[in-house]
């Protein structure tokens, strides 16, 4: 089987229309490899197309499902004859540039890897410091969100004022659970009366 070189590749992209039958056998392990390669998938099925190939179709179907552009697809496969090398066969006047024009108009990967890093140079030679354009006034809000007794009343905490003999407290809190819970009022009312009659026992 014919092995498809980075230069062989570079070749085909420029000048699909000379692409042979092996390169477009070949083709399909790169298309396995990488399935979202479309130009790979297009080269690949002008060869198929060129040698009347029986996995046209089948490829054909599958390209088209990994195509961003069906219409730019269907111009490239419908041509009646491939064109010559001067035409670009895989630009459509739908799109702006081609792939090849992107292809020669894109900086080599070396040349942007030391751009890159001059630019990390230059940022951290610079001096980069953060500055404040408002100073702001610290102020503790805590005060603000004081919750009230009312708020924090329980009946544990309640039954606990009793047990300490802080009775004025316990039936403060008893007064404000009455309010809270009406359902227990009478229930509260009791607690209060038998913290009342304590007080009239000291």
């Amino acid at each position: 089987m014919v092995e498809i070189s980075k230069e062989t590749f570079n070749e085909l992209v420029q000048n699909p229309n000379k692409i042979t039958l092996d390169q477009s056998i070949a083709l399909k392990n790169i298309v396995k490899k990488y399935p979202f390669f479309q130009v790979a998938r297009v080269i690949e099925l002008i060869g198929l197309k060129k040698f009347n190939n029986i996995r046209y179709k089948n490829a054909l179907k599958k390209t088209s499902i990994y195509s961003t552009s069906r219409v730019n697809l269907f111009e490239i496969m419908e041509e009646e004859k491939i064109k010559s090398t001067n035409t670009q066969i895989l630009s459509s006047e739908l799109t702006k540039n081609s792939f090849i024009k992107w292809l020669k108009a894109s900086k080599p990967i070396s040349e942007l890897g030391n751009n890159q890093n001059s630019l990390i140079d230059n940022f951290l030679n610079s001096d980069h410091k953060i500055i404040s354009k408002k100073e702001f006034d610290l102020k503790d809000f805590s005060s603000d969100f004081q919750p009230s007794k009312s708020e924090y009343m329980t009946e544990t905490l309640a039954k606990i004022y009793f047990e300490q003999k802080k009775f004025k407290e316990a039936i403060r809190a008893y007064e404000i659970l009455g309010l809270k819970y009406p359902e227990k009022i009478s229930l509260f009312a009791d607690q209060i009366k038998t913290i009342k009659n304590n007080l009239k026992n000291i």
